[in-house]
């Protein structure tokens, strides 16, 4: 049994792990939420492994809807419950999120073995809490602070990435054949809107240097900007400019940016690390426990990628940034290469698996 969701940070290495566990003949059933079938990559989990539970976080300030948020809590509790003692797997795997608390809490009561994969470099709340009894906690990185337990292992994030593409597939893709350069800019599926503001203003720079640009804005930027006709203007002025509310083709989008400006998600950064590509990292501010900022600590303290608070930023302070990515981009690739773990998913599976007796 497994869960993990709310975000594409918890969805895409369950999602991995599921199929991870599926090529190898192991039954396994995906608890979820209805709601993150928005996510295009959950529709990977084949529908009779689907199970769907109504669940929200509950707001740590008391309020009037305080017990009907305790009230849907326990009424999932004792849906998953059913579900799982009924089942009776061999074990139960979360990735973390809301919905992996009553999985995790059921496996605890019915004495299931509980493995944990942990995204970021500062554990989750759901995580963190059950930690202290899991079988195992899988690591993205070396060090995960929050953590209850010492029994960790370094495996680094389950992922769906597909290998790199020919990189003049990827170019004609977007419309970029002809570029020397290619910056790629994703703010996550909200966008980001500082660096979306600073970036529409080294636009007139960027066409100067013939640098191809491959903007996911998130929907709020895009649906702004094509309100107030600025995409149109893009388009007629930057013919090496592609904007777009959100990439799919992700595989395509590494296997041609030379250098990415990005969010600091779990998600993100092993993208970078798997397709070798430096990026200038930009955490979300206030992220919970500073997660984001300590996860592109990471990347930068290991001369893998740079850091750049949102306080700071200007757009000359960006197109430097950008500069200094491309100009270095082999030592870059070179020490992301060197943090790079071989297919989490397989070893993660693999640890699991010879942890259980058959039944």
């Amino acid at each position: 049994m497994m869960s993990g969701g709310g975000t594409g940070g918890h969805l895409i290495p369950g999602i991995a792990l599921y199929e991870e566990l599926v090529s190898r003949g192991v039954e396994c059933r995906y608890v979820l939420r209805s709601n993150d079938m928005k996510y295009t990559v959950a529709s990977r989990i084949a529908e009779a492994d689907r199970i769907f539970v109504e669940i929200q976080g509950i707001s740590r300030k008391l309020s009037i809807k305080t017990p009907i948020y305790i009230l849907k809590l326990v009424r999932a509790f004792f849906s998953v419950f059913r579900t799982i003692k009924k089942w009776n797997p061999d074990a139960v795997l979360i990735t973390g999120g809301y919905v992996s608390n009553p999985v995790a809490f059921s496996a605890r009561l019915l004495g299931k073995p509980l493995f944990i994969a942990e995204q970021n470099s500062a554990a989750g709340v759901t995580n963190r809490y059950y930690s202290k009894k899991a079988e195992t906690v899988y690591t993205t990185f070396p060090q995960t602070a929050k953590l209850r337990t010492d029994k960790t292992i370094h495996t680094g994030n389950p992922s769906i990435f597909k290998d790199r593409s020919p990189r003049a597939e990827a170019l004609k893709f977007f419309g970029l054949a002809g570029y020397k350069h290619i910056v790629g800019i994703t703010g996550g599926s909200q966008g980001a809107l500082k660096v979306n503001s600073a970036m529409a203003e080294i636009l007139p720079e960027l066409l100067d240097k013939k640098i191809g640009v491959i903007w996911s804005m998130g929907t709020v930027d895009y649906d702004r900007m094509e309100k107030e006709g600025k995409l149109a203007e893009i388009g007629a002025k930057y013919p090496n400019v592609k904007p777009y509310k959100f990439i799919d083709r992700m595989d395509l989008f590494f296997s041609c940016a030379d250098c990415a400006v990005s969010r600091a998600g779990a998600t993100s950064i092993a993208e970078f690390i798997h397709f070798g590509t430096p990026a200038l990292l930009i955490p979300i501010k206030n992220s919970p426990d500073n997660h984001q900022y300590l996860n592109a600590d990471y990347l930068a303290s290991n001369h893998a990628g740079l850091l750049l608070t949102e306080d700071h930023i200007t757009p000359s302070i960006l197109l430097g940034l950008i500069d200094t990515l491309i100009k270095n981009k082999d030592s870059y690739i070179k020490n992301l290469s060197s943090l790079k773990k071989e297919n989490p998913a397989k070893t993660i599976v693999g640890h699991i698996l010879a942890q259980l007796t058959p039944r």
